[in-house]
């Protein structure tokens, strides 16, 4: 892999190049911008992604739904019709040739501008997640790897379908086991990630920008953990404060609070004397981008309480990562993430021992992008996962492809 990683990267930087460095790096764009027109609009657009892996499976980067980055056909579209500069509507739909729902709605709002000024703007629909700022770079064009963190993604052994006491969530932990570190649907289907982004959430959103600061708060039906959570009664309020001080500089706070139960034994419920609208997720995050002539770096944190039926601690993890891009070329760039999440002690009723109530985890992925066009960008990336030793699950390692073709 060193060596098909050090060919690559000799071949492209001698490859002919209107000039030795690129242009200064760009952050990505805000979702909700909108486009100066006096006219109504309408526009398609889109990426397709083609990938292959050699290695392990990639089945570690699989959601609930089995979509996963490292499938071999992902596909976006998007249709937006925009009324001057006052209203704009942004329907998504996604394929992805392995997923259990192989092409669904993936967005669908309607975003109005500047009521009255670009103080106030409303956002309402099946809208993105604003929790943090890793939504705006969700997709392969503005991913400069090809993994996501493990805080996006990584579905946990809490499950979203059921309450369970001390002994059985240590159970559910232990079924990673068999599986090489992963959670196979038909094993646990409804494993809780601790942010989910491959479903949005029907709610409304209301954002603006007042000098150097920007804020965001929306009430939804779901969570941040399971947009799908829409059964209970309750409502999730998120908010988000975003600052840009200096030019290169920005940094936000996030905050979360609602129901993740999709369902769950009414017998264990009745006992606990409370409905599944009274379990909830608390969330809270912090978030960073900076960039200073080639080099973009982007970093998380997120703290996250699930309310559940343990008798002894909580279900609690913390999770951060840090990612950088460097541009060494106008074709070529290298990026690399850490990434790590770690989890809150429980009571072993059985040893009477503290424990983990899964296995901390940590997940590394290095690669190269090179563009062949003004857009499509093939990468080669290598990631590995490691967990805890004392769960004696060996690390998951594999090398991946992918040719990521925005129109």
């Amino acid at each position: 892999m060193k060596k098909t990683l050090t060919g690559l990267l000799l071949i492209l930087t001698l490859a002919p190049c209107e000039s030795l460095w690129a242009q200064e790096e760009s952050l990505p764009d805000e979702f909700g911008e909108m486009t100066e027109t006096s006219d109504n609009t309408t526009g398609i657009g889109g990426i397709v992604d083609a990938a292959t892996t050699f290695g392990n499976k990639p089945h570690l980067n699989a959601n609930t739904l089995n979509d996963n980055n490292f499938n071999n056909i992902r596909a976006l579209l998007n249709f937006r019709f925009q009324h001057k500069e006052k209203l704009r509507a942004d329907v998504e739909v996604l394929f992805d040739d392995a997923s259990k729902e192989k092409v669904r709605l993936q967005g669908a709002f309607i975003t109005i501008f500047d009521v009255p000024n670009e103080k106030i703007n409303f956002m309402v629909g099946k809208i993105p997640n604003l929790f943090g700022n890793f939504g705006k770079r969700e997709f392969s064009d503005v991913n400069p790897l090809i993994g996501q963190p493990l805080m996006r993604q990584y579905r946990t052994s809490l499950d979203w379908n059921n309450l369970w006491n001390n002994q059985e969530q240590l159970i559910l932990k232990e079924k990673r086991k068999a599986h090489k570190g992963n959670l196979p649907v038909d094993v646990l289907a409804g494993a809780t990630p601790t942010v989910y982004d491959a479903r949005w959430d029907f709610g409304i959103e209301l954002f603006g920008n007042i000098s150097f600061v920007d804020y965001q708060i929306a009430v939804t039906e779901g969570s941040i953990s399971n947009p799908d959570a829409n059964q209970n009664k309750g409502k999730q309020f998120l908010g988000r404060l975003g600052f840009a001080p200096v030019a290169g500089l920005k940094f936000g706070f996030s905050g979360a609070s609602n129901p993740y139960l999709s369902g769950a034994d009414p017998q264990r419920l009745l006992e606990e004397g409370k409905g599944k609208g009274e379990y909830r997720q608390m969330a809270y995050g912090a978030d960073l981008e900076a960039s200073y002539r080639y080099l973009i770096v982007f970093s998380e944190f997120v703290k996250s309480t699930w309310d559940a039926s343990v008798d002894e601690g909580e279900l609690s993890n913390w999770s951060w990562y840090v990612d950088a891009k460097y541009k060494l070329h106008p074709k070529l760039y290298v990026a690399a993430r850490y990434d790590m999440m770690n989890f809150s002690k429980i009571k072993d009723p059985a040893t009477a021992s503290n424990e983990s109530w899964d296995f901390d985890v940590k997940r590394y992925e290095v690669g190269l992008g090179f563009r062949i066009t003004a857009d499509a960008t093939l990468k080669l990336v290598e990631q590995w996962t490691v967990f805890d030793e004392k769960s004696n699950i060996k690390s998951v390692r594999f090398t991946a492809a992918q040719l990521s073709v925005p129109f």
